[in-house]
């Protein structure tokens, strides 16, 4: 499994860097994990093609994880004829409204054959001959998850956004079993209330995205304090699980 970090910053976007977005290669295929890059424009740029993309995953509605929505499933419905995918969205509204945005910029249809958005629930919603994905319930808003990617013997969680201070208990307990990568944000919490849960993770590998400015100075000074890599992957950055 290759990861690329599209997107990596918070809430709004900083020099040089979008909001949340991370595409996944895996048995030549493409998969996102949140939607706040331009990932058609990427795409293009890195030469990828879209006819190998399989499915976006959010981890909830907000703008920072879904703006590319829009654009991704446009331009598959009237311009890349041969490319398929199904598309997860955790509010069946969103959905809605993204149907709408297409009937109205378009000719008022949508090739359901091959855009399939869907609703996910808790578990595994996503399985094929290269990957299992699975939707771990948090408290940053109603429906939001995080998602927990296997390929094989590896696992990688993406932890989506989690509840102002972790004070609803949301931090996913697989985080305490044997995974190789962990993505972590840091703008609804601060270090000192992540190191607790920091201790307790048995991850060979922390990516801190989605972090306010500030944050990276606090990232920095527990370099080397736990048993684990910790990475602070800037947008383009690429790395094999």
């Amino acid at each position: 499994m290759r990861i690329t970090f599209v997107g990596t910053s918070h809430g709004v976007p900083e020099k040089n860097r979008f909001c949340t977005c991370m595409m996944l290669e895996s048995g030549g295929a493409i998969y996102f994990i949140d939607a706040g890059a331009p990932m058609v424009d990427f795409m293009v740029s890195n030469g990828k093609s879209i006819n190998d993309l399989r499915a976006v995953f959010t981890t909830h509605v907000h703008s920072d994880h879904t703006v590319g929505i829009v654009h991704l499933a446009d331009l598959m419905n009237w311009y890349y004829k041969k490319s398929s995918a199904e598309i997860f969205i955790t509010e069946q509204e969103h959905i809605d409204a993204t149907a709408r945005w297409i009937y109205t910029s378009g000719d008022g249809h949508i090739d359901e054959e091959r855009l399939k958005f869907k609703v996910p629930c808790a578990g595994v919603v996503y399985r094929d001959e290269n990957i299992t994905v699975e939707y771990i319930p948090v408290a940053h808003m109603k429906n939001s998850y995080a998602i927990l990617v296997t390929e094989g013997e590896k696992r990688v969680l993406f932890g989506g956004d989690m509840s102002h201070g972790l004070k609803k208990g949301d931090m996913p307990d697989v985080i305490k079993e044997s995974i190789d990568g962990f993505v972590c944000e840091l703008a609804h919490f601060t270090m000192d209330e992540l190191r607790p849960h920091l201790d307790l993770c048995h991850s060979q590998r922390v990516f801190f995205i989605h972090a306010k400015p500030a944050r990276y100075a606090d990232i920095e000074s527990i370099k080397g304090a736990y048993p684990f890599e910790i990475l602070t992957p800037d947008d383009g950055e690429s790395f094999e699980i």
